[in-house]
């Protein structure tokens, strides 16, 4: 097919046309007109436009690719590439591909037109979104990625901007300029390549290759970025961006109210190893999207506002009440313990796939995915009283499913789940506090209570509590003491390529790398504890620590002191993968 442009002037106005030359069998050549109309966006070497077909009267939108910009081999065959892949799909919520032809200037590739923009315009006038709004967009993209993924196809641009919205309000998944398709099951692809806000750190590392989760790591950048209002790594520096990527350095702001529901699902996702991340059924069938019905299509009004109150009630429903475990002990609960099956299920696997452990372990266990090793901490107290009084003894990293499981020095268990909520039983198992931040609140809350009567919806996570203290605690170790209160609890942790660093409560910044050094500061006496590889242990002031005469303890603590610094900015969260200037070689 070829074709070329002419242009005529229609009602006083220069009219761009295109025409198309189509070659019959017979050797006739047919020319179809088009009316090149108004610009539609651009990207990459592409520009599109809106194209009125003269002999049907049919819009479509056109993709311009210059000749100019093809002149390297490498260019023409990432075009036909695209070209390739997007035409052999078909399903609802992906971009019809029309076809393309070219003249002596251009690449013209026709697509459906999508008449209500892209989810960039609709963020760009709306800010953030409702929750009901997210999980309905969502739920069609995940529509379009389950279909992808069948055909062995990963987009690896899923983005705002490549999110359109036909006049019926449908979401249609487009762009495939850097999609690739796999040749067969288990092939990794090493392309460096997606939009730097929502591009996943497997694909930045560059080592192991990618695949399908590079897609689900971007649908969780989605997610976060509709209901807060931007994406969760952004910053005004591209290599800042990918640093926070690389070791996950996120949170969810104080002022926007996010469910725990979402900040679960989102937090699950976002997850540096690839292979820990939840597939799409497993997304679908997540609390988030389960919780309440939501509409299969949006209203257009909420192109420009928000849903009305009066239409967001009827999708707002209670959930379900769970059934009653047949295993309760009525004669300990003074209200109603209510699980569901599914809870049950999870607490069954959870009990089966921990095990005790030191940190040398860790090395030695057979397959990290199925079995989690609980790992310890080898400082001990110095006789003279220096140092901290309280410091993370042993730990079991479930943040896969469901969060930090771990054991003080003063006996205290603790996990911090997924969804930044926090719960420490005291040493004798006959109370536990339960922190969380309301979305409303700058600050964190604090409520006790006792294992014979808390709060119904506190039922999971106290019963996931008591499993990680099953296997974290040697009760006959436990001796009755008088407890402080609050109790002390881990604040933050952060997992790195180095090791793991726990911020506590009460300010005792704890690292165990795994090399089995260990750091702790304690800004309360200012001093600085040292484990080294053979086990010493040496205590420094935080004063002059930095210029001390041994190297190696410098070196860790420059490494950590760069990572605090990261750590306690406001957008820095959890857990995560992160990578400093310190390498390896200079641990």
């Amino acid at each position: 097919m070829s074709s070329r442009t002419r242009r005529s002037s229609i009602d006083s106005q220069e009219q761009q046309i295109i025409e198309e030359k189509i070659a019959k069998v017979n050797g006739e050549i047919s020319v179809k007109s088009y009316s090149k109309g108004k610009f539609l966006g651009k990207g990459g070497f592409a520009r599109v436009y809106e194209l009125l077909c003269l002999d049907t009267k049919q819009l479509t939108a056109a993709k311009l690719i210059t000749k100019e910009s093809l002149s390297k081999a490498r260019a023409r065959q990432k075009l036909m590439s695209e070209i390739k892949i997007h035409r052999a799909l078909h399903h609802p919520n992906i971009v019809h591909f029309e076809h393309f032809f070219e003249d002596g200037e251009n690449v013209y590739i026709l697509l459906e037109l999508c008449a209500n923009q892209t989810l960039s315009e609709l963020m760009r006038r709306r800010k953030r979104l409702t929750e009901i709004e997210a999980q309905c967009y969502l739920q069609q993209t995940i529509s379009a990625l389950k279909y992808l993924h069948c055909h062995r196809v990963i987009h690896r641009d899923i983005k705002l901007g490549n999110l359109f919205l036909t006049d019926k309000m449908e979401l249609k998944l487009g762009d495939f300029g850097l999609a690739t398709k796999l040749e067969h099951d288990g092939e990794r692809k090493r392309t460096i390549c997606g939009t730097p806000n929502y591009i996943a750190p497997e694909i930045l590392d560059g080592k192991q290759g990618h695949s399908y989760e590079v897609d689900i790591w971007s649908l969780g950048v989605l997610a976060y970025t509709l209901l807060v209002g931007k994406p969760p790594f952004e910053t005004a520096d591209v290599k800042t961006t990918y640093r926070r990527i690389k070791m996950n350095a996120y949170n969810f702001p104080d002022h926007v109210p996010v469910s725990d529901e979402a900040k679960a699902l989102i937090s699950s996702i976002l997850i540096n190893d690839p292979l820990k991340r939840p597939s799409l059924d497993d997304i679908l069938e997540s609390p988030f999207f389960t919780k309440n019905s939501f509409p299969k299509l949006l209203p257009a009004s909420t192109l420009a506002v928000p849903p009305s109150s009066s239409y967001l009630r009827q999708f707002e429903q209670t959930a379900p009440q769970l059934t009653r475990t047949a295993t309760e002990d009525s004669s300990t609960s003074k209200h109603s313990r209510r699980t569901s099956s599914q809870t049950n299920l999870e607490i069954a696997t959870l009990t089966k796939g921990i095990s005790r452990g030191s940190s040398r372990d860790r090395e030695s266990a057979p397959n990290t995915n199925e079995k989690k090793i609980a790992s310890s901490s080898s400082y001990i107290p110095p006789e003279n009283g220096e140092g901290p009084k309280i410091w993370v003894k042993r730990w079991v990293d479930y943040s896969s499913k469901y969060g930090l499981g771990y054991l003080l020095s003063n006996y205290c268990t603790g996990v911090y789940f997924n969804d930044s909520t926090k719960i420490i039983a005291d040493p004798c198992g006959s109370y536990f506090q339960y922190i969380h931040r309301p979305q409303t609140a700058k600050s964190e809350e604090v409520s006790l209570h006792s294992f014979k009567d808390y709060p119904s919806d506190l039922q999971k996570k106290v019963t996931l509590l008591l499993h990680f203290r099953k296997h974290l605690i040697d009760d006959d170790t436990i001796q009755e003491t008088k407890m402080s209160h609050p109790l002390t609890y881990v604040k933050k942790w952060l997992a790195t390529s180095h090791g793991i660093i726990f911020r506590l409560s009460n300010k005792i910044v704890q690292v165990s790398f795994q090399d089995k050094t260990e750091l702790l500061l304690c800004s309360e006496s200012k001093i600085v504890s040292y484990v080294s590889k053979k086990g010493e242990r040496n205590t420094y002031p935080l004063s002059s620590a930095m210029d001390c005469a041994n190297s190696e303890m410098v070196r860790r603590l420059r490494y950590t002191k760069e990572v605090l610094t990261s750590m306690l900015q406001p957008r820095c969260a959890g857990t995560g993968e992160y990578r400093p200037k310190t390498t390896e070689r200079d641990l």
